[in-house]
């Protein structure tokens, strides 16, 4: 029983480290564009978006999409209901409670122009300007194109 349970926990771990890690926190996010400037990509979600999870599996399933996330820009991803605070370009956003449950996040707002449709795509550049803002499901060969851009 050891043994499997052993052989269990490396494969296990051979997995997790054999993944490519193609996102950035919003914690991290500071650090390493101080060190290595470069366009950033934020994907607005939440977790009820049907069309969010389709466009996960799109990008889960696209080893060059992957790539180019990992390599061309700082990719991070945001979920528009997240109640943490979030600190972005030296500003904290914060989530604010409507009642019953609802509320939103002030950067959700921010980064959707006030739409909140999702998902949303920001591009901004690695002065954390905005070069566009992208509604909705994109396929793989659009995000490509733009991200050879970069």
């Amino acid at each position: 029983m050891k043994k499997i349970c052993c052989l269990f926990l490396l494969l296990t771990l051979a997995t997790l480290y054999g993944q490519e890690q193609y996102t950035v926190t919003f914690e991290g996010l500071p650090e390493k564009a101080a060190a290595k400037p470069k366009p950033i990509l934020i994907k607005v979600y939440t977790d009820w978006c049907a069309v969010c999870k389709i466009q996960d599996k799109k990008i889960e399933n696209d080893k060059e999409l992957q790539d180019l996330l990992s390599d061309k820009i700082y990719y991070l991803t945001f979920n528009a209901e997240t109640t943490k605070n979030i600190l972005f370009n030296d500003k904290e956003y914060n989530y604010i409670p409507q009642g019953a449950g609802n509320g939103y996040h002030e950067l959700s707002v921010y980064l959707t122009e006030g739409k909140q449709s999702y998902p949303c795509w920001v591009l901004f550049s690695s002065k954390y300007e905005v070069l566009g803002v992208y509604n909705g499901l994109l396929k793989n060969s659009q995000l490509k194109e733009l991200l050879k851009k970069q």
